[in-house]
């Protein structure tokens, strides 16, 4: 135990030993050159595999309950479905401890106080459907953070690259605009300068993605109380 010395209420408990809970220690404004930015831009990418192989086992285990449910195979099914969602949220709230260094432990139900216990706080407990909301919130970042970053990282790097291969073969396509031509230089340095600009717009959005995700993880895998 941590000796006890006067907190800042003077009153000799124990000081505070909450350690942080997000995993970046520079301001937002610095983005783009905070390496813990790389590191989200990482994980928010490989949310996009992990959601899809969470829907898909969430969904198999709840189309098989529901197909089991008025035989004796139903409970087993129930469980297994149940595990599985407690089993996943733990295994990817270890990946986000690791990627964006935040301070998270999943919450599993209680195993000492035996099966009967247990089973009752798995299909009733909060640790089992706040893992379950997790993982939707994942399915959710997987799918809708994959698309916004991997057009902004592909247009960025499109646009930045023109200064050397301009021509009138280099035509950018936009969304709501014409076609433009790339075809002098001065178009060329002018792309990659909105290639700049786009590449950083990216990198913030990462970074918040990020820290977003660093929050609703804490919330929801391992919520302190008091």
């Amino acid at each position: 135990m941590p000796p006890n010395r006067p907190n800042a209420a003077g009153d000799g408990g124990p000081l505070p030993t909450d350690p942080p809970r997000t995993g970046s220690d520079r301001p937002f404004y610095a983005a783009p050159i905070d390496p813990w930015t790389y590191r989200s831009l990482a994980y928010v990418l490989l949310a996009f595999p992990l959601g899809i192989a969470y829907l898909v086992a969430i969904t198999v285990g709840a189309s098989m309950t529901l197909g089991l449910s008025l035989t004796l195979l139903g409970p087993i099914a129930l469980v297994a479905t149940l595990l599985s969602i407690v089993a996943l949220a733990r295994l990817d709230g270890a990946l986000t401890r690791e990627l964006l260094a935040v301070d998270v432990t999943a919450s599993i139900p209680p195993t000492d106080e035996g099966v009967a216990a247990f089973l009752k706080r798995l299909v009733l407990g909060r640790e089992t459907w706040l893992g379950a909301a997790y993982l939707g919130w994942k399915i959710l970042l997987g799918i809708c953070g994959f698309v916004v970053l991997v057009v902004g990282v592909s247009l960025a790097t499109s646009l930045l690259v023109a200064p050397a291969v301009y021509g009138a073969d280099l035509v950018v396509y936009a969304v709501l605009v014409d076609p433009i031509v790339i075809g002098t230089l001065p178009r060329a340095l002018g792309a990659a300068t909105v290639g700049l600009l786009a590449l950083a717009v990216t990198l913030y959005l990462a970074n918040l993605l990020g820290r977003l995700s660093a929050v609703v993880a804490v919330s929801l895998l391992d919520p302190r109380e008091g």
